[in-house]
């Protein structure tokens, strides 16, 4: 019978209750009136109280009729912060197997009776695991774990329950066949998924909305069990399958599912009833970061052996390790002479009074499942008398805990707290005396749960502790509080997350089969924030669905970091921790979480509606350990301590609620901080993208992409727009919205050519030539054309049609003296020039722009770039005097570019103009001097500038072959050309195969130094880029003179050729080295004459152009005449 004030179960035979002490009372279904529990007829109207419980009329329609009080109290009392919520529950469907035939069969009456006795089994062991019965269906019920109240073992609880109803109808089976002499058996469905809890009303009707298929999987899978067993889909399997036995079914066609879905059946509870327990059966991972933690323990260990009694408390949050470090300091005392004693509150028993206390009786007495009672008292006494025969008397009290009848007349006369208190005496002299004869470590696991009898009896204990051999370890979550650490023999422990290296380390060790790469491991260490239980959950969550690829002793991620879900194990226990909280905390931990898992205190504050206590509860909250408080200057802000507690906190609330708080979030930065508004666009275009409202999503995002530009975030600028766009597709389509979408997409392809040409670059470029052609303005199509050309030139490596383009862009832009449009294309006409080699037209037009710039006062313009096109033309134009040999007024050009630039403070400019001047220094032959330009834009592109890692690598290693240092060039190289590889970009790559052609040849491999030769040729031809097609017939001349004397004329005519299409170029530089070459041919073969006419002119040229490195090298040949 279950006590009416405190809900405790009592047996039949009790008339007081053993947790509260209340009188137990039975009430008449027909008048109301309280009766006792030996009373035959009501005293008030005379009804037949002989089996009220059988004649109590329940209404199965209405919640409150059949719902537990103590249920319904914490459904009602919580019910205003789950209203409107979404939870991860568990879903049971029961019915009776061939009902319809049993109906046909029997009287309604009967059925009538026999359905009543089910539904009354069906509500003891759902209401018992805390389940709710949300319908009954006729034949059976709907119940939910985990909804309207969290719970985070919503999935073990609902097995539980269905366990339990499976073998109560089976007894009950038995009656219905001598009865009524039919089989009665019920089936049963489980599954596990998200539903939306509605509005909950004061006669605890719920209304509640299935995500997906929840409740739907569930009752198909219950259709398809056979009589007498219980089904589960797939998700509950991994929820509960550390703590059940299950037997695959495969995989089964379902109604209404596209793909057959594996069922399996659950058969048992598992011997496992622990998540340490679960780890250890699988295989425990390292354990690391508890070094201190253990010492303290051990410490307390080493007092209570040597008689002084001690206490400790280890606190922590859920999964952060307490049961770990309980299990590593048990295993470390495993050839100590000590007796080990534990017991556990359970998620459900806090209403079983002495739960803990029984699991420690049973556990010293030896007491297995099945025992007889007989022979459990006659091992009692033996064992009690064994330790101390004056303890004789305390086997009534255990008997009457242990449910085995108390045959101690005396004993029996005694009120309720009589009886507690010698059930208190007993347990406390048993395990002091037991003290005596060894130490004893006594262990109360997760106190949270904690039911009341059992904490007073700790509390009791705690005071005789001091003097005894004896070690109490209480395990519980930073919520519970207790009155004993002010005992000066109380210890606590505090477990708080691992650091970063403890929790690498642990990371690897759950990654058995490789590294992790740095970007999985700061995703697992950024979500599960030190918590082990998070770390080993999301890891293996990652690895079971795919999202981490383990090869060559690496793991990575291959899925999107935003797609990833919270773990449901995870999920369970923060919902049921929130669920636990008052609602006006859970409220502001909820709104809190929209912010973001760092949030403002002043914009909690703007959008709050409890503005003048959210301090106090901001404080509790601390408190509590959910959030810290992260700075107080400027602005105070906190911070959730777990990643993932802000997700669960977030996904908790209804998308239409998100929206609205998201776009109060929105309005309140915009109030508060309206002069600084661009520190916070990024945050601004998250919060109203998230909202309904779609134009200042679209007008932040739009801002956060030019942001990123000018941060030279490429990438995240691609990002910016892409929402952008994704949010103006979702608007009606006019033409002012076409207008807008143009210009993003035009803004995006500039963006994707400094992130490195990303997938879908080409398809954007198109999508900006439809509009274009739609509009049919000449500014429009000019926009076009440019970035059509720089795909060709620059992605494509097809020069020719790039320039083509982009010329027609210009004299588009001329026509229509569009400053802006003239200075973009006229910019990137500029880089295309320099690329070719046609030097002369770029002195054709960079000056224009520059001048055009000055004019309108337009210098600092970026023009949609990552860098100020001012200071950047000027080092493309001082290449072109450094490719013609006027090295002096290269670098005139090139500091003025680099002042600017410096001036403004533009590391863009700057990235560029570093290597603009390693260029100009490599074809000078200073390698030198040119390593230090290269080393500072490599820190740019580490800064941001990425995508011009590979030229930077690549001109590193030319610096390194005008040294001498063939082995750190060719490394150089390599990273270069695997970059480019990796973007996918033609352009430049013919100059390192040009490189790695003269490496070779330095090296006297000319085999190889032929086919880079030959490759260099086939990509500079196709790509246009004539200077460096110059240099590749040169390199495949020097080849041919020096690997075949039967060759020479060959060799002669690959680099006359070279050089006629560098002196075409008016590259007087680099025709100039063409010529050295052709001198050293005939020094090598004895045309001695010939390479002294030559070497003399080419003396003259190198010591006019101060190319010293280059006049060392000749004076070299000369020597040899």
């Amino acid at each position: 019978m279950n006590c009416p004030k405190c809900q405790t179960e009592n047996p039949a035979t009790r008339k007081f209750c053993r947790e509260c002490g209340a009188k137990l009372l039975l009430v008449c279904p027909q008048c109301s009136t309280e009766n006792l529990l030996d009373d035959k007829f009501c005293g008030e109207c005379g009804h037949n109280l002989k089996d009220t419980k059988d004649t109590l009329p329940i209404d199965y329609s209405a919640p409150q009729s059949y719902t537990p009080r103590f249920l319904a109290d914490k459904i009602l009392t919580t019910r205003s912060s789950i209203e409107g919520e979404r939870k991860l529950v568990t879903v049971l469907f029961a019915d009776v197997a061939n009902y319809t035939a049993m109906s046909e069969r029997l009287d309604p009456e009967e059925v009538h009776q026999t359905m009543d006795g089910c539904f009354k089994i069906l509500m003891e062991e759902i209401h018992k695991y805390e389940g709710t019965i949300n319908q009954f269906t006729g034949d059976g019920v709907m119940a939910l774990f985990g909804a309207p109240v969290s719970h985070e073992d919503h999935a073990q609880r609902a097995c539980h329950a269905a366990l339990k109803i499976l073998k109560s109808i089976g007894t009950y089976g038995q009656k219905t066949k001598n009865d009524f002499g039919v089989d009665f058996k019920m089936r049963i469905g489980l599954n596990s998924g998200p539903v939306i809890v509605g509005s909950i009303g004061d006669d605890l009707r719920m209304d509640y909305t299935a995500v997906g298929d929840t409740t739907n999987l569930a009752s198909r899978i219950e259709s398809m069990a056979k009589p007498g067993t219980c089904l589960v889909s797939k998700l509950t399997y991994k929820l509960i399958r550390d703590f059940f036995e299950c037997e695959s079914l495969g995989k089964r066609a379902v109604k209404g599912k596209k793909e057959p879905q594996e069922i399996f059946e659950l058969i048992k509870s598992s011997k496992v009833d622990t998540r340490i327990a679960a780890s250890e059966a699988k295989g425990l991972t390292r354990f690391v970061g508890r070094k201190n933690s253990m010492a303290a323990l051990m410490g307390a260990y080493e007092k209570a052996r040597s008689g002084s009694g001690q206490v400790v408390g280890v606190i922590g949050d859920a999964g952060v390790g307490k049961s770990r470090l309980l299990l590593e300091f048990k295993n470390q005392l495993l050839q100590h002479e000590i007796i080990c004693l534990e017991g556990r509150c359970l998620p459900f028993g806090s209403a079983m009074a002495y739960m803990p206390i029984l699991d420690i009786l049973r556990s010293y007495f030896e007491i297995k499942e099945g025992d007889q009672k007989d022979l459990i008292k006659k091992n009692m006494a033996e064992k009690i008398l064994k330790v101390d025969r004056n303890l004789e008397y305390v086997l009534p009290p255990f008997h009457d805990l242990l449910s085995l009848g108390v045959e101690d007349e005396a004993y029996q006369k005694l009120e309720p707290m009589q009886k507690r208190e010698k059930a208190f005496e007993a347990i406390r002299d048993l395990l002091i005396h037991e003290s005596q004869n060894r130490p004893i470590i006594i262990v109360v696991e997760d106190l949270h749960w904690i039911d009341k009898t059992t904490e007073a009896f700790l509390g009791y204990l705690i005071e005789w502790l001091a003097n005894s051999r004896a070690l109490l370890v209480l395990l519980y979550r930073p919520e519970y509080t207790h009155p004993w650490g002010s005992k000066s023999y109380y210890n606590r422990i505090g477990l708080d997350q691992l650091t970063p290296k403890s929790s690498a380390e642990l990371i690897q060790t759950i990654l058995r089969e490789g590294e992790p790469v740095s970007e999985l491991r700061e995703l697992i260490l950024q979500r599960a924030a030190g918590n082990p239980l998070y770390m080993e959950e999301f890891t293996r969550t990652l690895l079971e669905n795919g999202s981490i690829l383990c090869r060559n002793q690496k793991c990575e991620l291959i899925k999107n970091a935003s797609e990833i879900q919270v773990p449901p194990t995870i999920q369970g226990i923060i919902a049921a921790r929130m669920d636990r909280l008052e609602d006006n905390l859970k409220r502001t931990m909820q709104v809190a979480s929209v912010i973001g898992r760092d949030f403002a205190f002043r914009i909690l504050e703007t959008i709050s509606e409890m503005r003048k206590e959210l301090k106090p509860y901001l404080l509790n909250l601390q408190g509590l350990e959910f959030i810290y408080e992260k700075r107080l200057f400027p602005e105070l802000e906190y911070v959730f301590k777990h990643a993932l507690t802000q997700e669960v906190a977030y996904n908790s609330l209804l998308q239409k609620r998100r929206k609205e708080i998201h776009e109060k979030i929105g309005a309140a930065i915009e109030t508060l901080w309206p002069q600084r508004l661009e520190e916070f666009y990024e945050m601004l275009a998250y919060h109203y993208s998230k909202s309904e409202n779609s134009l200042k999503a679209f007008q932040y995002l739009k801002l956060s992409g030019v942001k990123a530009m000018r941060k030279h975030s490429s990438l995240e600028a691609v990002r910016f727009y892409k929402e952008a766009i994704e949010v103006l597709d979702k608007m009606p389509e006019t033409r002012d919205r076409k207008k807008e979408q143009f210009e993003v997409r035009l803004s995006m392809a500039y963006a994707m050519v400094y992130a490195n040409w990303p997938d879908g670059s080409l398809e954007n470029i198109q999508e900006c030539e439809q509009l274009a052609k739609g509009f049919g303005d000449d500014k429009s199509i000019a926009h076009y054309l440019s970035i059509y050309g720089l795909y060709h030139g620059w992605k494509k490596g097809d020069l020719l049609r790039g320039i083509k383009y982009s010329a027609d862009a210009l004299r588009k832009a001329e026509q229509i003296n569009d400053v802006t449009l003239m200075a973009s294309t006229g910019g990137y006409l500029c880089l295309l020039y320099l690329w070719s080699g046609k030097c002369s037209s770029i002195i054709n037009v960079a000056p224009k722009i520059i001048a055009l710039l000055e004019k309108t006062e337009r210098r600092s313009d970026y023009f949609g770039n990552p860098y100020n096109l001012y200071s950047v033309i000027h080092g493309w134009l001082a290449n072109c005097f450094a490719m013609m040999g006027d090295f002096e007024g290269a670098i005139s050009r090139i500091e003025k570019g680099f002042s600017f630039a410096n001036e403004t403070k533009n590391t863009g400019a700057l990235a560029i103009l570093e290597l603009q001047y390693g260029w100009l220094k490599n074809f000078r032959g200073d390698g030198k001097n040119a390593i230090a330009h290269f080393q500072n834009l490599i820190r740019y592109c580490e800064e941001g500038q990425a995508y011009l890692f590979p030229i930077a690598w690549g001109n590193l290693g030319w610096s390194h072959f005008l040294l001498g240092d063939l082995k750190t060039a060719r490394n150089f190289l390599e990273r270069g050309l695997k970059g480019f590889g990796e973007a996918k970009v033609h352009i430049d790559r013919g100059l390192f195969y040009w490189l790695f052609g003269m490496i070779h040849l330095e090296s006297g491999d000319f085999k190889n130094s032929r086919c880079q030769a030959e490759m260099a040729l086939k990509v500079s031809q196709k790509a246009q880029q004539l200077w460096i097609e110059g240099f590749a017939w040169i390199l495949l001349g020097r080849i041919f003179g020096k690997s075949d004397q039967s060759k020479l004329r060959q060799a002669e005519e690959c680099i006359l050729r070279g050089i006629n299409i560098l002196e075409e170029l008016e590259l007087r530089a680099l025709y100039a080295q063409g010529y050295h070459f052709l001198g050293e041919l005939y020094a090598e073969s004895g045309r001695n004459h010939k390479a002294l006419e030559i070497m003399k002119n080419v003396e003259n040229l190198f010591r006019v152009m101060g190319m010293q490195y280059w006049l060392n090298k000749t004076y070299e040949v000369l020597k040899s005449l």
